[in-house]
């Protein structure tokens, strides 16, 4: 059983020209990629003691590897303890607190300062929902006015246009494809004062981010879940464009790292294959989550909740690309299988410390 699962786990891999792609792309993608799939099979095979400490050495790299890592290795952490797992945890924090302080010791050797777009991410989010009717600009710090209401006015007729669009997945693309407008083309558009204003808001992201939850946390959670739905949404939006005339389309361009589908019938059948598999998956999820709650465990839910708090987090404080659905991939394939598995066999098909 476990052949056939390997062999169809195998081929929903290399038929997948997405995921097969980024080896020939200047991305840490591919690396963490394999990173996670050692780790997913250490985790299977992590009733051998001697596993222990290779599964904490690529815990370290997968955390020191990308900044989104470090939800990757809670998620298996929190598996291990769910299964309950002879792991030792002091250990492997230790070994993950050793990579992370190597890595750092690496970079800062070479580079003065480490950015990343948190900033970007937390404006772009105010920004892009200060177009809806219910984002009210008084409710915001005096010194953030200005800039707030220039970012009303230009994304309020986006907003606008985004509501009508009736093809939900072109327009959750689109969505996220305008959010990345406001991260990062809306500030060309900015006068020198404003850009002041920018650099302040940037400073103190996380008080904008308290601001944004307090007084418009039911837009900012609908652009989430939209997020998450998101990350398994590719090659709608073309068709869209073609038939459709967008506001910022320019900067809309500029923003967008969508996929030609014109014509592409192999294409088109894999985007409604990527949303079949979604709605599959959330069915597994849910029916392997009240078995976990009734005690009645299976190894799919280990796999399935991994996946979801990995997409969940990346959903809430990124934007949704099929990119950052990848690296989980192989994972959602494998715990499809092992449901079915379960389904028809009735047994577990990796045995688990319950």
């Amino acid at each position: 059983n476990n052949f056939y699962i390997s062999f169809i786990l195998y081929l929903s891999i290399i038929v997948n020209f997405f995921y097969t792609s980024f080896p020939k792309t200047i991305l840490t993608e591919s690396l963490f990629f394999s990173l996670v799939n050692i780790g997913i099979s250490l985790f299977i095979l992590n009733e051998k003691k001697n596993n222990n400490f290779i599964y904490c050495i690529i815990l370290g790299l997968i955390f020191s590897i990308k900044s989104i890592g470090f939800v990757i290795v809670f998620c298996f952490i929190l598996l291990n303890f769910l299964r309950k797992d002879e792991l030792n945890y002091l250990k492997c924090f230790s070994i993950i607190i050793i990579f992370i302080a190597i890595e750092n010791f690496i970079f800062y050797k070479k580079n003065e300062i480490r950015k990343n777009v948190l900033g970007e991410v937390i404006l772009g989010k105010t920004f892009f929902l200060s177009g809806k009717p219910s984002f009210k600009i008084e409710d915001y710090p005096d010194n953030y006015k200005p800039l707030l209401q220039k970012s009303k006015q230009y994304f309020s007729e986006i907003q606008n246009n985004l509501s009508n669009i009736k093809n939900f997945p072109a327009r959750v693309e689109l969505q996220s494809d305008f959010e990345v407008v406001a991260q990062f083309q809306f500030y060309d558009d900015l006068s020198l004062d404003q850009k002041k204003v920018y650099i302040d808001m940037s400073n103190k992201k996380l008080t904008v981010l308290y601001y944004l939850l307090k007084n418009n946390f039911v837009d900012y959670f609908n652009l989430s879940l939209n997020h998450f739905f998101g990350q398994w949404v590719a090659g709608f939006k073309q068709e869209y464009i073609e038939k459709n005339n967008l506001p910022k389309f320019n900067e809309l361009l500029l923003s967008s790292g969508g996929i030609n589908t014109k014509n592409n019938s192999i294409l088109k059948i894999g985007r409604n294959l990527l949303i079949l598999l979604f709605i599959f998956f959330q069915i597994i999820f849910l029916i392997s989550l009240i078995k976990f709650l009734l005690k009645k465990k299976t190894d799919s839910f280990y796999f399935t909740l991994l996946c979801q708090i990995y997409l969940l987090v990346v959903s809430f404080v990124n934007i949704s690309t099929i990119r950052y659905l990848m690296p989980v991939y192989p994972i959602i394939i494998l715990s499809c299988l092992i449901f079915l598995n379960e389904l028809v066999k009735k047994k577990n098909v990796f045995s688990a410390r319950y």
